[in-house]
């Protein structure tokens, strides 16, 4: 018998919609998945059976009416613990919230239960999703499915190392500064950073700087587009809109209609010191696309100036946490303390000079991309560094490659090659403002080129 949590999201969702499998079924088989993983990976901070099976057996009388809930019906979907999940403990990977439980659901995740998801547990995530290593005080490290001894990078560390486990059809993740993608391509799954209001966020501390933004993760770019059907769209409480084509699974395999016909590749974007291995594994990139019919040029958008600024991004996001969540900082982690500590004594001369980086980098980046139509470069610069390096002992320069948020640009990493210690390596791909069906289009390509 196939192994059901081998099987594709979209693989169980038409086998659970045919009943050839129950939605109880999938539930026992992701269950005893992590029950055999957990120990090990620790992707999960918290898990809830009772619910989950009281769910699964919901949507099994459902569909024995010939009635299903919506396209994730029965697929088990785990969630990052940054987000609000109704009678679900929700941490941010905090001591000060330990035993937190809300009485609401996130917006998002109102979306998923509706559409048929079945929620199994909370993804870990270091303290408010702020540091590259996915530990905290609650509930310890997330450690590589596919190597116990490395890392699963962060924030959304949790949630690639249950994707790439086989313990959950699908997860979310948030992204500030490569959180879904950076955890992605180092356990060899999907991970997408949206254009900012293209997913609603709510509750939100930070609701006019479309910085952080919920984002899918999963094993396939179809699988992805499956969850982002139903995360997407706009809602009256959320301040930025969003103004492209929603993207849907039904267009995923017609081939992105190109405006120049050209894509940008760097193997070393923005200056930055790229792993050899890591730059041969993404390189043959370049020969696929010229196969695929696109000019390809060595170049790369204009964003290093941001990077003078990552302090002031990072602490601006923790000082608005902090202020909106009122965490006790007498139990906070180092890497919170420390991302506060640099935001706090800032002037308002530094933020206006961030502000202006912004807007001319804005500017060019515009005009980069009215020369191409995506722009590609490895997901991260190395490989895995260990999953034991403590709190606030890692540096953040292998993923200053991620740093897009800021224009708000869609992103996505897939897996493409192998670096030289055998794990994953992933391919960035990001594309303008607002080409997010666009963007998946091309990523669904070289996905379809990748597997002959």
């Amino acid at each position: 018998m196939t192994d059901i949590t081998a099987l594709t999201a979209e693989e169980m969702a038409a086998k659970l919609r045919a009943r050839e499998l129950s939605a109880r079924e999938v539930l026992a088989a992701h269950k005893a998945q992590t029950e055999a993983r957990q120990g090990t990976v620790n992707a999960f901070i918290t898990l809830d059976w009772a619910a989950a099976e009281a769910r699964a057996a919901e949507l099994d009388a459902l569909a024995a009416r010939g009635e299903f809930a919506g396209p994730l019906h029965g697929l088990p979907v785990a969630i990052k613990d940054c987000f609000e999940t109704e009678g679900l403990r929700t941490t941010w990977g905090s001591r000060s919230f330990e035993s937190h439980v809300p009485d609401y659901d996130a917006l998002h995740v109102a979306r998923l239960r509706a559409a048929g998801a079945v929620i199994t547990g909370k993804t870990n995530t270091p303290e408010f999703t702020l540091s590259g290593q996915t530990t905290n005080l609650v509930a310890g490290t997330t450690r590589n499915p596919l190597d116990p001894q490395k890392s699963v990078a962060g924030s959304s560390g949790g949630a690639a190392a249950a994707l790439a486990a086989g313990m959950a059809a699908l997860a979310d993740g948030s992204d500030l500064g490569g959180s879904t993608r950076t955890p992605a391509a180092w356990c060899g799954v999907v991970g997408m950073r949206p254009t900012s209001g293209l997913i609603p966020y709510r509750p939100n501390p930070a609701p006019f700087d479309g910085l952080s933004v919920p984002g899918p993760m999963a094993r396939t770019v179809r699988d992805l587009v499956l969850m982002l059907e139903v995360m997407q769209g706009n809602a009256a409480c959320q301040p930025l809109g969003f103004w492209q084509a929603l993207p849907r699974l039904a267009d995923l395999e017609k081939p992105p209609a190109p405006r120049s016909g050209r894509v940008a590749l760097s193997l070393a974007p923005f200056g930055a010191s790229v792993e050899r291995s890591v730059q041969a594994a993404i390189a043959p990139v370049e020969r696929l696309c010229q196969d695929m019919g696109w000019q390809v040029a060595e170049d790369a958008p204009p964003l290093e100036p941001l990077m003078a600024h990552g302090d002031i991004i990072r602490g601006q996001c923790a000082l608005q946490i902090r202020a909106a969540l009122a965490p006790d900082m007498a139990l906070a982690g180092v890497s919170y303390r420390t991302a506060c500590a640099q935001a706090e004594g800032r002037g308002l001369t530094e933020l206006i000079a961030y502000q202006t980086t912004r807007a001319r980098v804005w500017t060019d980046v515009t005009a980069f991309f009215e020369r191409y139509d995506f722009a590609l470069w490895p997901t991260a610069t190395g490989m895995p560094f260990s999953a034991d390096l403590r709190d606030g002992e890692i540096t953040e320069d292998w993923r200053t490659v991620t740093l897009t948020p800021p224009m708000e640009l869609p992103s996505i990493s897939i897996p493409f090659g192998q670096s030289a210690d055998g794990m994953p390596a992933g391919l960035h791909i990001t594309g303008p403002k607002g080409s997010d069906a666009r963007l998946l289009q091309f990523a669904r390509s070289i996905e379809r080129a990748l597997q002959g």
